[in-house]
């Protein structure tokens, strides 16, 4: 039992001594040190988010670049030419999932006093996987699109007919999505 005490004893006189030893041996940082050393954690910060706003807005810039249209565009033809890209990019991102194609149709534009709308009538055939990739994809594009409805067909009578379990996973969906080009508004 002595034993015990004099090592608690012991325990505690060396743990004064340490911090004793340590308040008057190490001074503490001068103020102006701890000053600077908060102002260089601030400026750090400001300076990553000074560098995460100019990768966002270098891709803001993107969009507007690709989707920005003014007066004299009607006359070049710039709505055809956007169309094809878009498709051609279209065509890219289902190729690269894998999607079968059964239907894309442009249909006609529609011009308003703010923007163009140039819509398309798609019909495809993937898994619900691939569907949300797909969804993805179209979200990372510099076009400006909107989905104005998209319908899945997974009826009873699809069910019925089908002979493999493969042929289950994959479903029709018919989509009607849109590129908006904006205009730009003088005066």
């Amino acid at each position: 039992m002595k034993r015990n005490i004099f090592l608690l004893v012991g325990i505690i006189v060396f743990s004064f001594g340490f911090w004793f030893a340590r308040s008057f041996n190490y001074a503490p940082k001068p103020a102006r040190l701890e000053k600077l050393e908060e102002q260089q954690t601030k400026s750090n910060e400001k300076l990553i988010t000074s560098q995460i706003l100019s990768q966002r807005l270098d891709r803001v810039y993107k969009i507007f670049e690709t989707n920005l249209t003014n007066q004299d565009d009607r006359r070049t033809n710039k709505f055809e030419i956007t169309s094809m890209e878009f498709l051609n990019e279209l065509t890219d991102i289902l190729e690269k999932l894998e999607i079968k194609t059964l239907h894309l149709e442009p249909q006609d534009i529609l011009e308003t006093r703010k923007n163009v709308q140039i819509p398309y009538e798609l019909e495809i055939q993937c898994t619900y996987e691939k569907f949300g990739k797909f969804i993805t994809e179209l979200e990372k594009n510099d076009h400006i699109i909107t989905i104005q409805n998209f319908t899945m067909k997974n009826g009873i009578e699809r069910i019925s007919t089908m002979r493999s379990r493969d042929q289950l996973l994959n479903l029709n969906v018919e989509m009607e999505l849109s590129t908006i080009i904006l205009k730009k508004i003088t005066g």
